[in-house]
């Protein structure tokens, strides 16, 4: 549901390509994600941020309904990694808050100790 919106949203955007092309171009991106993932490899969109796989180890969990032991069996894990533009567009008052400076503090406030 997401991507069909997302694929209409560019093609109102855009006169040049049709909603079908967009469609094409959305799956592509999509099927190199999962594909390189897949491969066990490292998925950088410069900008948006960092598709990777974490290992989760062998446990023993439990059943919720019958709170019996249950052995989980180890997997990989897709993980999300936002870039820093990507951060920071979605946090302006951050980033504003980081470009304030505490004021420096002049030789006079620095206090040195030594031991005697």
């Amino acid at each position: 549901m997401i991507k069909s919106e997302l694929v209409h949203k560019l093609a109102e955007n855009d006169q040049h390509l049709s909603r079908h092309d967009f469609e094409k171009i959305v799956d592509s991106i999509l099927h190199a994600i999962r594909d390189g993932l897949a491969r066990g490899d490292r998925v950088e969109l410069r900008g948006f941020g960092i598709f990777t796989l974490r290992k989760h180890a062998a446990r023993i969990g439990c059943n919720p309904r019958t709170k019996a032991p249950v052995s989980v069996s180890e997997k990989l894990v897709p993980t999300f990694k936002a870039a820093k533009e990507m951060h920071q567009r979605l946090n302006p008052a951050l980033l504003r808050r980081q470009h304030r400076t505490a004021p420096m503090a002049s030789n006079a406030d620095v206090v040195r100790y030594v031991d005697a």
